[in-house]
């Protein structure tokens, strides 16, 4: 094999990266469009409208009317677009396909099992046990249903306008006009109900609209995605959850320090300084509508450096009680840190450990542990607390190294994925406020972040193929050899 000229790889490698790709078929489950940032010069008129392009599936039909049912609590149809959506699967399965994360999830639900062969608590164990199948089973088939680009960006439309027209409107409603809040803090109906989970929940269609609004053309899409930065941040300030509106600070601070290098690069001085006034000009705003008493709640936090201070944190006593529940929550992890109290059970468990005389009064009840990482530990033991953490890891790893890779080949495309990755970290930041371990918008966030690292390192692979990892060996091996100093006989 022959070199060629200085900076030129010998033919053999040229062929393999310029190699013919295989042809992709209607029946290729993969075939798909590249997003609309990666091919600038085309004509997207058709392709602007929703649907376009659009590979209907049984799953992704079924995932569709699931996320419409657990948003809007109209219909009790969740349980049959899980059905329906593992029907669909039955019927192709050579196409199926499991993620690490999944693999992941399954031991930790296997764990959950023994422990509720060991817990007190067997009513409350079995039935969380069922709804983390559930949740399983519907992650399987979101995994499966979002396989395309144009899938991915029907999906992303779909699920903001579920929050959009649902928790985001209800709880404008309520805090405007009905007057329905609790302690003057924005909630909505079931899970949104609570304010600290409602700030924590929005920090995800957070990420998505950020997401789509760099990346996709369509106009309407676009001013649609700047009027949810504008309202969804408002609607956390107006839930005054500490942890939410910690974790929004974070959420902003690290997308700005993380993309202000990607718009420089993508954007001129005149539409950065545009970029910057909007920027500055929606926080100010958010700022002035948001009401006096999340200033007053955050405020509170310089007392509480130590256990002495913790009454002035707030007039309700939520961050004494807070302290005292957590005391009782170490407790129980103490005494059970291999197999927990089993999953679902903590309230039961913090009820008998409660009425311990160490403890203060205030923490009596049954009671959450107001803290994620407290709960997985009292409820699955440590061994459980593993796993969760390896299944969380194993998507934000993979989609990193994805990410990092699309920063030197595509910026644009790594826009969206740092966007996921961020508010991932962000809701974990309020999960030492709250308890979200079993809270089925985590693990459809997990699902989504997945199905988008593979589809956008696709097409990177299309994009820049990648040459074989064989054949750079053999080229390398022989230009060594070539280039060898004679032996010294």
């Amino acid at each position: 094999m022959t070199g060629g000229p200085r900076g030129h790889p010998p033919a053999a490698l040229a062929a393999a990266v310029t190699q013919e790709r295989p042809p992709v078929t209607a029946n290729n489950p993969w075939r798909s469009r590249v997003s609309y940032a990666t091919e600038p010069g085309r004509d997207h008129g058709l392709r602007r409208r929703l649907f376009a392009d659009v590979q209907w599936t049984v799953p992704l039909v079924a995932y569709l009317a699931f996320i419409f049912a657990i948003t809007s609590s109209r219909w009790p149809i969740g349980n049959i677009a899980i059905a329906a959506g593992l029907v669909g699967l039955a019927m192709n399965r050579r196409q199926l396909r499991i993620p690490n994360f999944l693999i992941w999830f399954a031991i930790f639900i296997g764990w959950s099992a023994i422990g509720y062969i060991r817990t007190p608590y067997p009513e409350p164990v079995w039935d969380r046990l069922v709804e983390l199948v559930k949740v399983w089973a519907i992650v399987l088939v979101g995994v499966n249903a979002l396989r395309s680009r144009p899938q991915i960006r029907l999906f992303t439309v779909f699920f903001l306008a579920c929050f959009a027209f649902y928790p985001v409107r209800g709880a404008l409603l309520n805090y405007f006009f009905y007057r329905e809040t609790v302690a003057g803090r924005a909630v909505w109906v079931k899970i949104f109900s609570n304010p600290n989970d409602l700030a924590a929940l929005l920090l995800l269609p957070l990420s998505m609209t950020a997401g789509i609004l760099v990346t996709d053309r369509a106009r309407w899409v676009k001013r649609a995605a700047q009027v949810g930065l504008a309202v969804i941040p408002m609607v956390i300030l107006m839930t005054q959850s500490r942890g939410g509106v910690i974790a929004l600070a974070v959420f902003i601070a690290f997308s700005i320090a993380g993309q202000w290098r990607q718009l420089r690069a993508l954007l001129g001085a005149r539409n950065r300084r545009r970029v910057i006034v909007a920027i500055v000009l929606v926080l100010v705003g958010v700022s002035i509508a948001a009401p006096n008493g999340v200033w007053e709640r955050i405020a509170g936090l310089k007392h509480a450096t130590t256990t002495a201070d913790l009454r002035e944190v707030d007039r309700e006593g939520s961050a004494r009680q807070r302290y005292e529940i957590a005391r009782v929550a170490v407790k129980i992890i103490k005494e059970n840190a291999v197999t927990g109290v089993g999953v679902g059970a903590y309230p039961f468990a913090h009820t008998r450990y409660a009425r311990d005389e160490e403890f203060d009064p205030m923490a009596a009840g049954m009671r959450d542990t107001h803290d994620t990482y407290l709960n997985v530990l009292a409820e699955s033991g440590i061994p459980g607390f593993i796993v969760f953490l390896g299944m969380v890891l194993s998507v934000g790893l993979s989609a990193e190294r994805v990410r990092r890779r699309c920063r030197r080949e595509s910026p644009r495309l790594a826009m969206p994925l740092d966007f996921l990755e961020i508010a991932l970290f962000a809701f974990f930041i309020a999960g030492l406020f709250g308890s979200f371990a079993s809270v089925t918008y985590l693990y459809i966030h997990l699902g989504f972040l997945w199905s988008c690292s593979v589809i956008t390192e696709r097409e990177l692979e299309r994009a820049h193929p990648s040459v074989p990892k064989a054949v750079v060996s053999r080229v390398t091996s022989r230009r060594v050899h070539r280039h060898a100093p004679a032996p010294n006989y």
